[in-house]
């Protein structure tokens, strides 16, 4: 379950504030010693799911409310869905009955789920690769390690904090050049949704050809930007997906009854709560806040984003649907500079391709290609500041398993897609 039961840590009659204190301490023992399980998702079934729009619509509707089933998005007519073994039999009959095509990938994901573990001893003696998994820890020490060894020119930054009291740390990174105070910014953020750990991972990766890549490629994409980049601004939902809960997505704040969580990519101030948002606390996905920027992590992002100045490209990554969306997400008009838009973005997919001679899907507004969701960061900068380049990489891969010994596969077609990015905007003179 998703809630915390009262506790009587005193004599008195049940208050807000009682119930906050209880839900803390809880959250801390059950941490400290333990006592809280690992989900294993043991006999959780893995379904790739095919049919019209209009049926599949139907099956997340009458089970994404009731049970912990995960639908995973990567078209209209195809949708990924792992299925709680209590719920399998009433899978089945849906689909039956809407004459969709289930087919199983996998009979059991906690085989695939133990595979993403990294072991303390190999974490310790390894230091920070990407052919594993990290903890939200690990990744802040690594940035914190960068900002050191590349001082004149790189510095940790703070982007805001958690529920939990975590900072929202990322890294600036500006080269010293004849512009330096003036270069446009280019804003990275990825892991908003706590179990798409291969969001952060390529973020890092990103972060670390950045500063080591000789490859005059890439030093040149480095120096034309003043860059800001933050690998998980959801950190205590990421943290909560390494220690207790692989499919975690939303934060860890505390709703009035006791439900934990809201989606941080439905709780933005921009069409709040209205395309793909449950208003229901304990909804385990799409809960968009009980407001607009109810969630600390968003609220203090938000407000980190309305600090910079010369803002030119913002791009959110995500897993896994191996598509490239625009602004608007819940809407099928298009924006002022959408041919732009999607010219820079096919550019992008190109460079990309060239690594593994694997091409992205697709390109549009999520409304068009995926479905219509509101409250996202990228619809939020877009509307609010008029960013003229923001897009959301939905990465590729199935929606909960990316290989970690594959992690440089994809990290290295990130660089690239970034390279494709500012090399065709440069030609349409954005900057």
């Amino acid at each position: 379950m998703q809630y915390v039961q009262y506790c009587p840590l005193v004599n008195m009659l049940f208050s807000k504030v009682t119930f906050t204190i209880c839900v803390l301490l809880y959250a801390q023992i059950t941490e400290i010693t333990g006592a809280q399980k690992y989900k294993d998702y043991v006999n959780y079934k893995y379904y790739e799911i095919k049919g019209s729009a209009t049926s599949i619509e139907n099956l997340k509707n009458a089970l994404i409310e009731d049970s912990e089933t995960l639908f995973y998005f990567s078209s209209k007519r195809s949708t990924e869905v792992v299925v709680a073994p209590e719920v399998n039999s009433k899978f089945q009959q849906i689909t039956s009955a809407e004459n969709l095509n289930a087919t199983l990938l996998y009979n059991d994901i906690s085989k695939l789920i133990s595979e993403e573990k990294v072991s303390p001893l190999r974490r310790g003696r390894r230091g920070f690769t990407w052919d594993a998994y990290y903890d939200v820890n690990y990744i802040y020490k690594y940035l914190q390690n960068m900002s050191k060894t590349y001082s004149e020119w790189t510095e940790s930054i703070v982007g805001g904090q958690s529920y939990e009291k975590r900072e929202i740390r990322g890294l600036r990174i500006n080269t010293p050049t004849r512009n330096s105070e003036s270069k446009p910014v280019f804003f990275i953020e990825s892991g908003i949704h706590a179990r798409e750990w291969i969001a952060p991972a390529t973020t890092t990766y990103f972060i670390n050809q950045l500063l080591t890549s000789a490859d005059p490629n890439v030093t040149r994409l480095r120096d034309q930007f003043d860059w800001r980049i933050f690998p998980t601004v959801n950190p205590d939902g990421y943290h909560y997906s390494h220690t207790f809960d692989r499919m975690w997505r939303k934060t860890r704040s505390v709703s009035s009854n006791g439900c934990i969580g809201a989606d941080p990519n439905r709780n933005w101030d921009y069409n709040w709560g209205q395309e793909s948002s449950s208003h229901k606390p304990c909804n385990y996905q799409l809960y968009c806040g009980s407001k607009p920027f109810s969630e600390v992590e968003t609220r203090s992002l938000s407000s980190y984003i309305s600090t910079i100045d010369n803002l030119l490209f913002y791009v959110s990554f995500h897993s896994a649907a191996a598509i490239l969306l625009l602004p608007m997400s819940d809407s099928k008009e298009h924006v002022d500079n959408y041919d732009d838009l999607i010219q820079i973005g096919k550019a992008s997919l190109d460079y990309g391709a060239k690594v593994n001679n694997v091409r992205y899907e697709d390109i549009g507004t999520a409304a068009e290609i995926l479905y219509p969701a509101s409250g996202g960061s990228m619809d939020w900068v877009r509307h609010t500041f008029e960013t003229p380049l923001v897009y959301t990489y939905e990465l590729r891969g199935n929606s909960f398993h990316w290989p970690p010994s594959r992690i440089p596969e994809q990290g290295e077609e990130v660089v690239q897609m970034i390279r494709g990015l500012a090399t065709e905007a440069k030609k349409l003179n954005y900057f």
